[in-house]
């Protein structure tokens, strides 16, 4: 909420001294009218206001003129504090206004007023009955989950209209979580054996669908930290959507800066050296344009599985056996994607994906990707691949990144070697090797490193030349040693700093709020002999391109069968 004059906070209550003025214009507060008549059967709307003392609540109709350049605001409807400590107003002509948004203004005028909540509600006639699961998928993330199943299951206890019909199910890889809850709490654990994010979402997606109880399930990250009330509105979306498919993605916001969207759903360009296009990047939701503003819905590819929820019913498949990296991609783009929308407030908070990031994140994202590209896109041909391929090589090798490249190269060979082997693949094996790599993994830096200044980045012409410089300069390897310089320069930690690479012989690549990163020295032998493998793998992309994704496809179903899945969860 946004203040004016003297406010306090206390116990989940705001005290608003007389004079004083509380508003729901912000990205959790207001009622974003124009998608809810969009995307639901909702037909009228009523706000109630619990608050005591002597003031007055205002209802602000929002339009967004000009294709949202411009905002028109109007108190639609005003009433004085009831005694009974619920006020209530309905907003007129809900179905047939322009109004796209809608928020809430209480003042203290005669008196201080204590304000302890509010809700919108409807008399529509639901079209459905929802009964919605959580599937979180957890590996030794207690401090992260428990918290989470606690809030769930204290919203399911409050709420009404969620007893009975919300439901939590944890699959827990690592098979060492336990909770102290009640003996009739809506929670039931799977222990499962290590197969990664798509297997613990897997094992989820078929308990859920064997049971038969739910029509909608909600995919969750175990690292997360969860907006209850994001429940509550997904819940109500479910109820009243038009389209029996809709799906509903939860938006990702930095746990470092909490007002700031990492991604509201993604597209996917597939034929582009980095596929994945974040929608929403750096959004700041404090921005009150932002929050008022009707956005009509965009069109999603895929959505991440830190906060994925769907009908049940929209497939048999399950996802693919990858581990982790891409196994939400292929889904989306084959099942959920294209029927997806965000909702304010339906969010979830995360750490910075850049601390997360290393070479072994690599290797997934390059076998991964590969296959779906294969599997989902007709017109993906080898040169697609070994494009790609050879550009994010070279980006890594020229920034002395060769714990990247050689993961790089691990992972393509990987998708080379087909479907068959991937069926074989123990990938709680696999994982724990690719784990050990030590090599460019950030992580806290030592006093020395931590105090090296973060280098001013040159002008964006400036590094374009750099990098142009790099190709016939070979990553400055062909250059007399007394051309290059052992001073210590910084890097941003997700950047290839090719052009700096070319001049200095260490880079320090780094995290620009926290210190954290690591470091990085150029190795001659080492290039050289990663160059030769780039050429190798390139030549077996050419040479087995077609041949793969006919038997990618043919494996296809088998890869995400329940016989098959069931199969590996026996296995361990």
């Amino acid at each position: 909420m946004r203040t004016q004059g003297d406010v306090s906070f206390s116990n989940e209550t705001a005290v608003l001294v007389k004079g004083a003025e509380i508003s729901f214009d912000t990205s959790f507060g207001v009622f974003a009218a124009g998608r809810w008549k969009r995307l639901t059967s909702v037909d009228c709307l009523s706000v109630t206001v619990h608050a005591s003392g002597s003031g007055r609540i205002e209802l602000v109709g929002v339009r967004s003129v000009v294709r949202g350049l411009s905002l028109q605001e109007k108190i639609v409807a005003s009433t004085g504090i009831s005694s009974s400590g619920k006020t209530t107003l309905e907003v007129p002509d809900f179905a047939k206004t322009s109004i796209g948004t809608y928020f809430i203004k209480v003042s203290a005028e005669q008196s201080d007023v204590v304000v302890s909540g509010g809700q919108w509600t409807t008399t529509t006639t639901a079209p459905r009955e929802v009964r919605l699961s959580l599937s979180i998928t957890t590996f030794n993330r207690q401090d992260y989950v428990k918290p989470t199943v606690a809030k769930v299951l204290q919203l399911v206890e409050n709420v009404d209209s969620l007893r009975d019909r919300m439901r939590i199910l944890v699959v827990d890889n690592a098979r060492n979580i336990n909770f102290d809850t009640a003996p009739n709490a809506p929670i039931t654990v799977v222990q499962n054996p290590n197969l990664g994010g798509a297997g613990g979402f897997a094992r989820g997606i078929i308990h859920l669908r064997d049971e038969g109880w739910s029509t909608h399930v909600l995919l969750m990250d175990d690292d997360i930290t969860l907006e209850p009330e994001a429940l509550l509105r997904t819940f109500a979306l479910f109820t009243f959507a038009r389209d029996a498919n809709l799906c509903i993605h939860g938006a990702m916001l930095s746990e470092e800066q909490a007002w700031m969207q990492f991604e509201a759903g993604s597209k996917y360009r597939w034929r582009s050296l980095y596929p994945l296009r974040a929608i929403g990047r750096e959004d700041d939701l404090r921005e009150r344009k932002l929050a008022l503003r009707d956005a009509h819905e965009k069109k999603f590819a895929y959505t991440a599985w830190w906060y994925t929820a769907f009908p049940i019913s929209i497939t048999r498949d399950n996802p693919l056996p990858v581990f982790v990296r891409g196994d939400d991609v292929a889904f989306g783009l084959m099942h959920t994607g294209k029927h997806s929308v965000t909702m304010n407030g339906v969010i979830v908070w995360h750490a910075d994906f850049g601390l997360k990031n290393n070479p072994s994140s690599l290797f997934y994202e390059k076998r991964n990707f590969a296959i779906v590209d294969t599997l989902v896109f007709a017109n993906h041909h080898w040169w697609h691949l070994a494009r790609r391929f050879i550009a994010l090589s070279f980006r890594n090798l020229f920034s002395m990144r060769y714990a990247s490249v050689e993961y790089m190269i691990r992972g393509v060979r990987a998708y080379l070697a087909g479907p068959e082997a991937l069926m074989a693949t123990d990938h709680s094996a696999l994982h724990d090797e690719l784990r050990k790599v030590t090599e460019e993994k950030p992580g806290p830096l030592p006093a020395e490193l931590a105090a090296v200044a973060i280098t001013k980045p040159r002008p964006k012409a400036i590094r374009l030349i750099g990098f142009a410089l790099a190709i016939p300069l070979v990553g400055g390897y062909i250059l007399p040693k007394i051309m290059r310089r052992d001073v210590l320069k910084t890097a941003p930690i997700d950047s290839r700093a090719v052009g700096l690479a070319t001049r200095y012989n260490r880079i320090l690549y780094r995290h620009d709020r926290l210190p954290e990163g690591f470091l990085v020295e150029r190795d001659s032998r080492r290039f050289f002999s990663l160059l030769r493998e780039v050429c190798v793998v390139t030549k077996d992309i050419a040479l087995n391109y077609r041949r793969l994704k006919r038997e990618y496809k043919a494996a296809y179903p088998t890869l995400v069968s329940d016989a098959s899945w069931h199969a590996r969860f026996a296995n361990k």
